[in-house]
């Protein structure tokens, strides 16, 4: 009899806190996550600090899901980033044992010249565009 009553009283102390606990998880859930991803940003931050290469990089696409990605030479995920970064270069460290190991700071544009461009494994392309009103190719360039 009194474990039935414990049993009735425990559970009609969930079903009245019920709105309770569901906050409490999801606030202890919350807390956790941020500082497991805190964690992880100090040691990716951490990580680049010892990388020794330095060049620089042109945003060529960004990738939209549940993560951004921008992609250069190398692919990164990034969260700071608007679509004005897009075909403009950027200074990159690099980890020279490892080079797809790579932090490219958006922060951080440059205007290469073409000698920094081609030391940096860049090459000028040259390419023809049709131009339908005139009925021509008009002859372009650029660096990929």
């Amino acid at each position: 009899m009194k474990e039935e009553r414990e049993k009735k009283s425990y559970s009609t102390f969930l079903k009245e806190n019920e709105g309770k606990i569901m906050l409490a998880i999801t606030i202890i859930f919350i807390s956790l996550t941020m500082i497991y991803s805190n964690i992880n940003e100090k040691e990716y931050y951490k990580k680049i600090n010892d990388f020794q290469g330095k060049t620089f990089g042109k945003v060529y696409s960004i990738r939209l899901g549940k993560s951004i990605y921008l992609k250069y030479y190398s692919e990164a995920r990034y969260s700071e980033y608007t679509f004005d970064n897009f075909g403009k270069y950027y200074r990159v460290i690099f980890n020279e044992k490892n080079p797809s190991e790579s932090h490219i700071y958006l922060t951080k544009e440059i205007q290469p010249d073409s000698i920094a461009l081609t030391k940096a494994g860049f090459k000028y392309v040259i390419y023809y565009d049709y131009d339908i009103p005139t009925n021509t190719y008009i002859k372009k360039h650029k660096w990929e």
